[in-house]
Formats: structure tokens, sequence, C-alpha cells
């Protein structure tokens, strides 16, 4: 392993691009001295407008690509993130929803009997919220029915 970061920039190999314009001049150049002698003027006006025409073209499309990628990279962020604060906004609800049902519960508890009961419910309510918001995140569909008895031995 290196200790300095991975390089993300795109290198240039210039092997490569010193090697397509030399094969390319020879190609010219080949073509050139194989051209009838009244035709060389008429092959070079060829040659210089194909040239041309893929300059022309592959500077348009590296450009295009280039703002293309850069448009949906921003799009794409832009929606992870506004998903992130409405999910994050969503979950915030949930939870003061669930808070003030249980200070409600707890508001009138005068006996024993009244704080086992609402133990009970507390953690049925609590247990309920739970599953009622992983299997939102998972996709998966509610429970059947509501949670068994808390104090359920058979558990």
């Amino acid at each position: 392993m290196t200790d300095s970061p991975t390089d993300t920039a795109t290198r240039i190999r210039w092997g490569w691009f010193a090697a397509c314009i030399l094969l390319g001049s020879a190609g010219i150049l080949l073509g050139m001295l194989v051209a009838p002698p009244e035709d060389r003027s008429g092959y070079l006006a060829g040659v210089l407008g194909g040239v041309g025409t893929t300059l022309l073209l592959v500077g348009v499309v590296l450009l295009l690509e280039r703002r293309i990628i850069d448009s949906a990279v921003k799009v794409v962020r832009d929606a992870a993130e506004e998903a992130r604060i409405r999910s994050d906004r969503v979950m915030r609800e949930q939870v003061h929803d669930l808070e003030e049902r249980i200070t409600d519960l707890w508001a009138t508890t005068e006996t024993g009997e009244d704080v086992a009961r609402k133990q009970q419910q507390t953690s049925r309510m609590a247990h309920e919220f739970t599953e009622r918001v992983v299997n939102e995140y998972t996709g998966e569909p509610e429970p059947y029915g509501p949670d068994p008895d808390p104090g359920d031995a058979r558990r």
C-alpha cells in the first residue's frame, strides 16, 4: 500500500498520442506518394478536409461529453441530497410523534399497576415504531398483526 492517495486525474498516454500522430502522418504521406501527380492537390485537399472534420467532431464530442457528465453528476448529487433531507425530515417527524404519544401515555400515571401496564404499552409502541421504520427502509411489507404480548414466554 502507498501512503499517498490515488491519482484520480486523467493521464495522457503520450506514447499512444505520439504513435497516432506518426502513423497518421505516415499514412497521409504514403497516400500522397501513391496518388498520381495530377491528383495530388485534390488528395491533399481531401486529407485536410478529413482532418478538419475529425478535429471538429472530436472537439465537440469531448466538450459536450464533459458537460453532459458534469450535469448528470450534479443532477444525481442534488437528487440524493434532497432524498436524504426528505428522509431525515420524515424520520424526525415520526420520532417526534412517538415521543408525544409516549409523553401523553405517561402523563396520567397514578398506580403501580398503571406503571406496569404503561411500560408494556411503551415497549409495544417502541417495537412497532422500530418495525415500521425498518420495514420502510428495507421495503418489506407491514407485519400481519400486532406484536405478541411482551410478557409471553413463548418468544
